[in-house]
């Protein structure tokens, strides 16, 4: 059972991380990391500040601590108390992402639009401070040459 586990979660990783992001495929990520972490596959969606992904959080740490409280402490069935809620909440985080990711195909090119925009605004912010810079340059050549024409006219 200690090597099958491992090799187990090995393969959804790597399952994850390399399936092809086809019209089928859509969502399989999200769900997948959500399923190893509750909330990833919100926070892939775009959702990370939203109320069902921080009740989502807040369930898993309790699950969690719960878990491990109960399995230090008490032994025998009362772990599921913790195990229980724990697994509930990773199936909602998976099953959440994977409908969201099929509803909002349009999700990368969103994101797309936003790098755009973001490369827009410095490019943009970029030329402003040249033109500022330059405009410096040219008013301190201005008065430097007045300064020369006075200093040769007296």
């Amino acid at each position: 059972m200690r090597i099958k586990f491992p090799a187990l979660i090995l393969a959804l990783t790597m399952a994850v991380s390399v399936q092809p992001q086809t019209a089928q495929a859509q969502g399989l990520r999200e769900a997948g990391a959500s399923l190893l972490l509750p909330t990833t596959g919100q926070a892939l969606n775009g959702e990370i500040r939203s109320r069902k992904t921080k009740v989502m959080g807040a369930i898993e740490v309790a699950s969690v601590t719960t878990a491990v409280v109960l399995g230090t402490t008490v032994s025998g069935g009362l772990v599921w108390i913790g195990l229980g809620p724990m697994l509930a909440n990773r199936v909602w985080s998976a099953s959440d992402a994977y409908k969201v990711a099929r509803r909002n195909p349009q999700q990368e090119p969103m994101m797309q639009t936003q790098v755009d925009d973001a490369q827009r605004t410095l490019e943009y912010s970029r030329q402003r401070r040249f033109d500022r810079e330059q405009a410096q340059r040219s008013d301190l050549r201005d008065r430097m040459r007045q300064a020369a024409e006075l200093g040769y006219a007296s």
